[in-house]
């Protein structure tokens, strides 16, 4: 039987439009929290009762709707945003579409008071879901708006019955508040659950404030265990907080990153910030971030889902470039840098870990001043150097690559040793009796060795008061940041393999190998195309040859999918090195000499990532004379 095609009613058009944009309760608030910004407001309180299913009401001190435009303001595509094409391809506010208050309004008994800046009084506006509104009526009210959204999905059974709890649905509420809190330090905001206050942020005015406000957001931990960063290139700029390695999380939980104030989730960025901690995180646990990129409102779209979570950039493959690679920087930088600064932390140990992979602790790294790298340094230290770690190692028959590896690893020593061997001894600072005499400006920032303990542990005093190395995991990061230096200084021999192996993929996949068949050829790869959904290859790199190659070109080529590019030959590259460097780094119960820990302790202040092993543990801590005191009552 046909059927007649008719005009849906405005109302039951609302409600369908609705379910894009007012999934739940959060939903509404999201919404609504983004127009009061767009307002101008300095001050937003969002009062919810019962999880938001009874009531959610968002008032602000923003510029306010003038009469006449209240109407216009409910109804649907109508916005004061957007007036042509060309405003939709450079959105400046968070809200855009014109969508917001209709959609709410149909499934809700609804009201929005709102006073303009230009009128001496306030008027109001309210529906029962169903498309009907009257006039405006005169009200008393402030400059700003005031919306209360009550019994949502009243008139929508059939979505009212797939919310949670009333507790499930505010805690999705909390995380959406402190989101935008996060996202807008210059706003105060107030939260209030069951006439209880939840969150309360005043507007930030200084460094002081803003120190308060994130601790109040993020915790204490990591405002102490976290780098603050700011990067500029071309017409972007990245600005924000990302957690040491140490810190860090089971889950996803505490990674914020936000595009000129818009909370996002976008893969690519995500992804990004995971790649800058690859070589120091353990597997399965996840960094934590703030992280702010501001770019140019025409070289980012928002206009991609209806919730406007999701954003697509001009040039995504620059974006991801330019977040990895400044994230990796701040991550990577050594106790001691080039300048002379360290890490923005006063943090120090706190107590035990949290749990097996992580450590509440962080790394006092007031720089007072810088140890001039080139005082004392006079011979070589006994223990094996990186290169002749390495050249032992490939010469047990434990190396998974086998003697292919052995002959061209043997052409990068003697290339090493004619010349340009950049890792051929540590050093070793004089022998001092006496360090007294040292001013606290010219004190390295890892102090000198006093002791070892138990053969594991170097005991050092600086400016602070007591340095604890281990020191096993230190120079095994050492040996390895130099085994890294190494084999980038050198082009990736390919090795061919005896056998060539076909491997079967989509078309999509053959396509992205196509398009990125340089690289692949530049990582050592020969790859040769056997028909429309068949490569065959031929050649892999020589560290490689015994690795699982079919897995890593499917890993590779999700990469590229992904992100128009991929680390994964360098991270199976970089586990080798990592397990070359383990067994060539010096070992538990090695008995050092003062001037051999002092030369570690030396290197440590120059090498990147020193502070964390290879496999994401603390090298060292820091006691300042405050936490030694207190250990014994002193002064108490």
């Amino acid at each position: 039987m046909r059927q007649i095609i008719e005009q849906l009613p405005s109302y039951l058009a609302d409600q369908i439009a609705a379910g894009e944009v007012v999934e739940r309760p959060a939903s509404v608030v999201k919404e609504l929290l983004e127009n009061a910004l767009d307002s101008g407001a300095t001050q937003i309180e969002i009062l919810v009762e019962e999880g938001g299913e009874k009531s959610i009401v968002i008032a602000d001190n923003g510029s306010g709707i003038p009469k006449e435009e209240l109407l216009l303001a409910v109804s649907r595509h109508a916005t004061s945003k957007i007036k042509s094409g060309a405003d939709l391809a450079s959105v400046s506010t968070l809200g855009f579409r014109g969508e917001a208050l209709a959609s709410i309004s149909s499934v809700s008994r609804f009201e929005v008071v709102s006073r303009h800046e230009s009128e001496a009084a306030a008027w109001k506006l309210s529906s029962e879901g169903e498309g009907k509104w009257g006039e405006p009526q005169p009200t008393a009210g402030k400059v700003g708006t005031r919306i209360t959204v009550n019994d949502l999905f009243f008139n929508t059974p059939a979505r009212k019955k797939f919310l949670r709890t009333a507790k499930t649905e505010f805690s999705q509420i909390d995380q959406l508040v402190k989101r935008v809190m996060l996202s807008r330090p210059e706003v105060g905001f107030k939260l209030v659950h069951n006439q209880k206050v939840v969150r309360q942020v005043f507007a930030v005015t200084d460094e002081v404030s803003l120190q308060k406000r994130l601790t109040q957001l993020m915790g204490t931990s990591f405002v102490q265990q976290s780098l603050a960063i700011e990067f500029e290139a071309q017409d972007i700029k990245l600005l924000g907080w990302v957690g040491l390695p140490t810190f860090n999380r089971s889950q996803t939980d505490m990674q914020y990153i936000f595009v000129n104030g818009r909370i996002v989730r976008d893969r690519l960025l995500s992804y990004a910030v995971k790649q800058a901690y690859a070589d120091v995180l353990y597997h399965g646990r996840h960094p934590a971030y703030l992280i702010f990129i501001k770019m140019p409102h025409d070289l980012v779209d928002v206009n991609v889902h209806p919730a406007k979570y999701e954003v697509r950039f001009a040039n995504g493959r620059w974006v991801y470039d330019f977040l990895r690679r400044s994230v990796r920087e701040a991550v990577a930088k050594p106790v001691v840098s080039e300048t002379g600064t360290g890490a923005p932390l006063e943090s120090v140990v706190h107590g035990l870990p949290e749990n097996s992979h992580s450590m509440q602790s962080g790394f006092g790294l007031n720089s007072a001043g810088i140890f001039n790298q080139n005082q004392n340094i006079q011979e070589s230290m006994s223990f094996q150097t990186p290169v002749e770690s390495l050249q032992n190692y490939s010469n047990t028959a434990s190396f998974s690559a086998g003697d292919s590896y052995n002959s061209a690893l043997a052409d990068v020593i003697q290339q090493r040793r004619q010349g340009n061997d950049i890792a051929s001894s540590l050093g070793v600072a004089e022998d001092v009796a006496d360090y007294n005499g040292v001013q606290a400006a010219d004190m390295p920032m890892l102090g000198f060795a006093k002791a070892q303990l138990h053969g594991v542990f170097i005991l050092a005093e600086n400016s602070q008061g007591l340095v604890l190395v281990d020191m096993h995991a230190a120079h095994e990061r050492v040996v390895y940041e130099r085994f890294k230096q190494q084999w980038q200084n050198d082009r990736l021999i390919s090795q061919p393999l005896l056998v060539p192996m076909a491997m079967t993929f989509e078309q999509s996949q053959i396509s992205v190998w196509e398009n990125h068949r340089a690289l692949f050829e530049k990582l050592g790869f020969e790859l040769e195309s056997l028909g429309p959904e068949q490569l065959k290859v031929t050649a892999v790199p020589v560290l490689l040859a015994k690795s699982d190659i079919p897995g890593l070109v499917n890993d590779m080529i999700a990469d590229l999918a992904v992100a128009g590019q991929t680390q994964q030959v360098e991270e199976r590259i970089n586990e080798i090195l990592s397990t070359m460097a383990c067994h060539g780094s010096v070992r538990a119960n090695r008995q050092l000499t003062i001037s051999e820990m002092n030369a570690l302790l030396r290197e440590m202040e120059v090498t990147e990532r020193s502070d964390q092993c290879n496999h994401g543990r603390p090298t060292w801590v820091q006691l300042s004379m405050e936490q030694l005191d207190s250990l014994f009552m002193r002064g108490q």
